[in-house]
């Protein structure tokens, strides 16, 4: 019993039904009989026969589709959709169930909660009345109750939808507008362009995005303009149905693409089950100052490499971050990382890291999670390690820096047998376990040193470059030791026991999971093998050795590959110099006829003595370009790079205080036009000019201080009058050693004579006042001596 009522439902819901055509096996037919589990199928193809099967293998089969009268493909009914109902407002849900209704009456000729026994309507028996006679009366009882858009074309469209879609068909025909309501859908899919397209733009206000829209429709559909363009009050809610945040469109640029870019729900992890399947490697700022080789404070960045089956960072480099001075294309001095800084980061995870002189015990491998005895054993050279595994990379993750698209850097992968795959473009998700390891290395180690700067200059401290900073080797050597003793050793949320799987374990003992089922093949390179991952230029050796920048290097060895052809087509005579970066006193030149290399010394490496960098070299070489010089004095520079090293011993100078200036503006470039005042006078012609005549005596017998005259006696009292007129020495030559000295004239009025002194000359010049007359009887003769005293 329980089969024949399966196959009642199977029957109905595959609409397989008497008369019914379908195609099944590759054949046409018809069905003819339908009896409890089995079906009579009547082929309508020239070639074939009548066939009898059960209706689960008929409907069950991958090629079973129902068929119309012209033969062609009709649309599978689907299950019956209710669950829209609850999304749709209670006003709608109540029309669409009406509707629902209406159109059951139609084909049942009872409506759904008719009584039991009870009969068809008049109009609507179905063995009575035919389709289209039930469809015009139920168009004409549904106008008679108020509804709107029920003609019998449109009842009999929204029945067809109803039999095919069931509620859902429904809703989409009777519940009108969309998901942004009745604004045209080639509106939507213009906005939605033009906020993509500014996401990269400087911040702006949704006014700016709407004057963009207008533009946009007008541009596109300049004919319907007037009916597709929405106003500015809808324009708003159409932001908030898109979920396109208004306050989002002042958001920084690099936020806003992020935000753009960033990942797409359901969130999976980055998956890796063998150590150096995948390793990622990125750089970031490191937010801490340090002191770099020329002795001065600068900003530091990091390049590291995480494992992500591990999580163990297997190398990381601190290089200084500072910009370059001078123009586009002739930049010096500026310094980051570079793609050799990469390849030596690579190098690093190929060799143990040897434990450094004042390392906590800890931090060694011996007292570490990590299978000691089974890699000393393995690999010599984890005796005295640090706790830091040795993981060979096989594919490395990086993004579309320039020193990882670098033709260096892929050299190096392809000769250590690594794969290079880049991330998409402004995708932080397929880097997402060294972004993250960033941020820890940010909270977990930066904050904690010396000369940390926080994210950016609003959260920098004040007077961070007048405490204590480190050394780049310093710092350096702190990152080393922080990795294998903190990073190395403490649990990770990302990482669980293979045994214990709620248990969260260490990278370390990860590693040693993970090395005991896959084991470890040490990679060792010899000196011979570390030079063929320098960087390399291709030169000619000539009397003066070989120049690299502005720096030449000469020895006996290499003159003897002077005017030498290589022997390869299209190099002629230059051959392969490899340098470092780091230690640029020396080069060499591999000859690869004998795979052998040729060893060069800088020439001026005596007037430096001792080891430098490139980086260096460059800050000298920006030094003596400020000071007048050229980049080509290389015995200059050379000193400079020795002054250099020699302030880097010494440490950043002692700030002097500075005095404050008034500040007084902005000097102002002003033409002030001035008049000459020897305008309209002709040049003096030396012909004309007159000869002044010469003095008849010395200047210093005209202009001569005054001598003091004596004191008058008490007994021989003149009045003022007599001495002015009647001098003491009148007439009498007078004797000036050797020397005659004419009688001096006397001094009366209007006579100006120069000989005297400045109370003589202002006495003419200006006669004092009359005094006047005593009165009889007044006073004694001692009064009038003590006023004339007085006057």
């Amino acid at each position: 019993m329980a089969t024949a009522v399966r196959q009642v439902h199977t029957q109905e819901q595959a609409g397989l039904r008497l008369g019914a055509r379908l195609r099944w096996q590759g054949g046409t037919y018809r069905v003819l009989v339908l009896q409890g589990a089995e079906v009579q199928l009547g082929c309508l193809d020239e070639q074939g026969a009548d066939a009898r099967a059960l209706v689960e293998a008929v409907v069950g089969a991958d090629d079973f589709v129902l068929l119309d009268a012209d033969l062609q493909e009709l649309e599978r009914e689907q299950m019956t959709d209710t669950s829209r109902l609850s999304l749709l407002s209670e006003a709608d849900s109540m029309l669409v169930r009406d509707w629902e209704r209406h159109l059951r009456e139609i084909d049942d000729g009872l409506p759904p909660d008719a009584d039991e026994g009870a009969v068809p309507r008049p109009g609507y028996d179905p063995h009575l009345f035919t389709v289209r006679q039930r469809l015009a009366v139920k168009a004409a009882e549904m106008k008679t109750l108020g509804f709107k858009h029920a003609s019998a074309g449109t009842i009999e469209r929204r029945r067809r939808a109803y039999q095919a879609r069931g509620v859902f068909g429904l809703i989409r025909e009777i519940v009108p507008g969309s998901p942004w309501g009745r604004t045209d859908e080639r509106v939507v899919k213009l906005l939605l362009a033009e906020v993509k397209a500014g996401l990269g733009e400087s911040d702006g206000d949704a006014s700016r995005l709407y004057d963009r829209l207008q533009a946009a429709v007008q541009r596109e559909y300049k004919a319907e303009y007037d009916q597709l363009m929405v106003s500015r009050a809808t324009f708003y809610r159409l932001l908030k149905r898109l979920d396109v945040s208004v306050d989002a469109l002042h958001w920084p640029t690099d936020r806003r693409l992020d935000e753009a870019n960033g990942a797409v729900p359901p969130y999976t992890p980055t998956i890796a089950r063998r150590l150096g399947e995948q390793v990622q490697i990125d750089s970031t700022g490191l937010d801490v100052i340090a002191v770099g080789d020329d002795g001065r404070p600068v900003q530091v960045e990091l390049t590291a490499a995480i494992d992500v089956a591990s999580r163990t960072i297997i190398g990381a480099m601190i290089v200084p971050k500072v910009p370059g001075r001078g123009p586009r294309g002739r930049r010096l001095g500026g310094r980051a990382t570079r793609s050799f800084d990469a390849v030596l980061m690579l190098a690093q995870a190929l060799a143990p890291m040897p434990a450094r002189p004042g390392w906590s015990p800890q931090a060694l491998a011996e007292h570490s999670e990590m299978p000691y005895a089974d890699l000393v054993a393995c690999d010599p050279r984890m005796a005295g390690a640090a706790a830091r595994p040795v993981i060979r990379p096989r594919m490395v993750v990086v993004d579309h820096g320039k020193i990882f698209n670098s033709e260096h850097f892929d050299d190096v992968c392809r000769m250590l047998h690594v794969k290079v795959r880049p991330a998409r473009e402004r995708t932080a998700t397929d880097k997402a376990i060294i972004e993250s390891t960033f941020n820890a290395i940010k909270r977990r180690f930066s904050q904690h040193v010396a000369g940390y700067t926080g994210s950016d200059l609003r959260r920098r401290g004040k007077h961070v470059t007048d405490g204590p900073l480190w050394s780049l080797n310093e710092l350096q050597d702190l990152l080393n030791e922080w990795i294998a003793l903190d990073w190395q050793q403490k649990p990770h949320d990302g990482l669980r026991s293979p045994f214990l799987p709620g248990l969260t374990i260490s990278p370390n003992r990860m590693y040693a999971t993970l090395v005991a089922a896959e084991g470890h093949v040490p990679l060792t390179l010899t000196p011979h093998e570390n030079r063929k991952l320098l960087p390399f230029q291709h030169l000619k050796v000539t009397d003066k050795g070989v120049r690299i920048g502005n720096r030449t290097y000469n020895s006996e060895a290499l003159q003897e590959y002077k005017g030498k052809h290589t022997g390869i087509a299209g190099q002629g005579k230059r051959w392969q110099i490899r340098y470092s970066p780091y230690a640029p006193r020396f080069v060499w030149l591999w000859d690869h006829t004998k795979d052998d290399w040729v060893e060069a010394e800088f020439i001026h490496q005596r007037l430096i003595g001792d080891d430098w960098t490139e980086w260096t070299w460059e800050q000298a070489t920006l030094h003596v370009l400020e000071d007048g010089g050229h980049k080509d004095e290389q015995r200059r520079i050379a000193r400079e790079v020795s002054a250099l090293r020699e302030r880097a011993r010494r440490g950043p100078d002692v700030p002097r205080p500075r005095v404050p200036q008034l500040f007084t503006g902005p000097a102002l470039d002003l033409d002030v036009p001035v008049a000459d005042p020897y305008e309209g006078i002709p040049d003096p012609d030396p012909a004309t000019v007159v000869r002044a005549p010469a003095l008849t005596m010395a200047a210093e017998h005209i202009l001569h201080a005054a001598r003091p005259a004596p004191p008058p006696a008490p007994d021989d009292l003149e009045t003022e009058t007599e001495r002015d007129f009647e001098p003491a020495d009148a007439g009498q030559p007078v004797d000036t050693g050797g020397r005659v000295q004419e009688p001096a004239r006397a001094h009366r009025t209007g006579v100006m004579s120069l000989r005297g002194g400045a109370a003589e000359v202002f006495g003419i010049t200006q006669p004092p006042a009359p005094r006047p007359a005593p009165s009889p009887g007044a006073g004694e003769p001692g009064d009038e001596e003590d006023d004339g005293g007085e006057s």
